[in-house]
């Protein structure tokens, strides 16, 4: 039986919630084992399984980070959500971007691809 549509939606809160609080084994949590990343689409780069994923959201989530999901939309099994993060890099620096991630659940509801729309064009 797949995941519920709120189950589905559910995880674009989880994952931004897990950024903000730095927590690794969260975000892998979200993952299926043998799950796929893509950030951003079009890089070349793309990190496939849980040791892959690990190492790539390591130092995503070493960083001071505020974030909100600002839409959200269900489809089946892929979850298109729109959100804003801001990463603090010291007490002086900052960078906010808008993204768009496409997320595609398996039959437990993990996902088992997240592919990230954004390009420097979505930085200020």
């Amino acid at each position: 039986m797949s995941a519920s549509p709120e189950q589905i939606r559910a995880t674009a809160d989880s994952y931004i919630a897990a950024l903000v609080a730095g927590d690794l084994e969260a975000v892998l949590d979200l993952y299926a084992e043998n799950a796929t990343v893509e950030d951003p689409v079009g890089n070349g780069t793309v990190h496939e399984g849980k040791a892959a994923i690990r190492e790539f959201y390591s130092s995503v989530v070493a960083l001071k980070i505020e974030g909100e999901v600002i839409e959200a939309r269900v489809c089946g099994d892929d979850l298109l959500f729109n959100f804003e993060i801001t990463t603090h890099f010291d007490e002086n620096s900052k960078a906010t971007i808008n993204v768009w991630d496409l997320m595609t659940h398996d039959e437990q509801g993990k996902v088992a691809s997240m592919r990230a729309y954004w390009t420097p064009e979505n930085m200020r």
